[in-house]
């Protein structure tokens, strides 16, 4: 017996040994993980800097954790003097032993962000977020460390200098997931972001009479791609490197370059509801051997008598405008007892050019993918004083 109570007691400490040496790794893994995140919006060219208090790291035996404290995101736009910056109270990183494939990402209740002229105040009712942790990541630090993101809003608030209340929204989802060596016909990347009750306070559309109380029923954005792209070293490149925001959008379009060339696909959809009307489009796309696209589109819309019946009663002066549209576009649109008026829009593109609803409509220039990735030419400025005029 006292040798094997010796002998359990060896495994257990065995155990703790192995257990507390992952804890430690696991743990200081989500340190570096948020301080990769502060270099990553931190830009070369200064156009953005990261910068925090300090960092730290939890006690619970059973949950890694690492939070970054007292965040400011500082951003420079063009033209002015001082920076936008984006304040939040911390940003956390927590994996449970008992899912260890899901990574808990702590957000604040609240967003500070600061303009020369005043300060925006974004507040959550209820803010819900979290990954789908890479398992090769924790043991390589090269490879990226997440599969997916889901973020869940519900009771936005935002303010001006925290009393003047100017929009809300009841709920707001965002998800994301990404397969790192998709083959040509697999999903890479799916992409769904939902809104619904996004509204303007009731005293500004009752003050302009906005139409339908200022509110948007409901929205949603879904986006698929499929085929051969490593979407996941992309992210890893995209978000952890120190760039300029130009050179993070020549990576974006080398990135799309390569994955159009590879034979990529895919496809996205729109729905809308605003008052009684509802909006719903789709398209897909599909790359040839030169990187050419081709592919539909559909836009579908029902109640457009309704809606703008309601447009022109709050504001008589669109009238005119609203008419001229509708006589323009009066093939497209007919008339439903239960639908009332609709639009339906129905377009096909490729090597034949651009189809609307069967008829052709123009051809369709090749795209030029050097142009994209490069951006637009710089505007040379004449010697002198800017104006144009050589200099004597």
């Amino acid at each position: 017996m006292r040798s094997m109570a010796r002998w359990v007691a060896g495994i257990v400490v065995v155990l703790a040994v192995a257990w507390g040496g992952t804890w430690w790794y696991v743990q200081h893994r989500l340190r570096d993980m948020l301080i990769s995140y502060a270099a990553g919006h931190t830009a070369a060219d200064g156009s953005s800097t990261l910068t925090y208090d300090n960092i730290t790291t939890g006690y619970n035996p059973f949950a890694a954790s690492a939070t970054l404290h007292d965040l400011h995101l500082n951003l420079q736009m063009p033209g002015s003097a001082a920076p936008v910056i984006v304040s939040e109270a911390q940003l956390s990183l927590s994996l449970s032993a008992f899912s260890p494939n899901d990574l808990k990402i702590g957000l604040p209740n609240r967003l500070d962000i600061t303009f020369p002229e005043g300060t925006i105040n974004v507040t959550f009712g209820d803010i819900d977020a979290h990954a789908g942790v890479n398992p090769l990541a924790l043991f390589n630090r090269n490879a990226y460390p997440l599969t997916s993101q889901t973020v869940k809003m519900r009771n936005v608030v935002i303010l001006a200098d925290s009393s003047l209340q100017l929009l809300t929204i009841g709920r707001l989802t965002m998800q994301e997931a990404w397969r790192n060596a998709a083959g040509p016909d697999q999903t890479a990347l799916t992409l769904t972001d939902s809104l619904e009750n996004f509204a303007i306070p009731s005293w500004v559309a009752a003050k302009w009479d906005v139409p339908f109380g200022g509110r948007i029923s409901n929205a949603a954005l879904s986006i698929t791609l499929s085929g051969p792209a490593r979407w996941s070293s992309f992210m890893q490149q995209f978000n952890t490197t120190s760039q300029s925001l130009d050179d993070k959008r020549k990576l974006l379009m080398t990135m799309l370059h390569d994955w159009a060339q590879k034979g990529g696909k895919g496809n996205a959809s729109v729905h809308l509801t605003i008052g009684p009307s509802t909006l719903n489009a789709a398209a897909d796309v599909a790359f040839d051997a030169n990187a050419q696209p081709s592919g539909t589109a559909a836009i579908n819309a029902s109640h457009l008598d309704s809606f703008t019946a309601a447009l022109t009663s709050a504001y008589p002066q669109l009238q005119q405008s609203i008419g001229t549209i509708e006589g323009k576009y009066s093939s497209y649109l007919t008339t439903s007892p239960t639908d009332g008026q609709m639009l339906a829009v129905h377009v096909a593109y490729g090597q034949n050019g651009v189809l609307v609803n069967g008829v052709k409509v123009e051809d369709l220039p090749p795209l030029d993918w050097a142009a994209l990735e490069n951006g637009p030419a710089a505007m040379v400025q004449a010697p002198g004083d800017g104006s144009g005029a050589a200099s004597p």
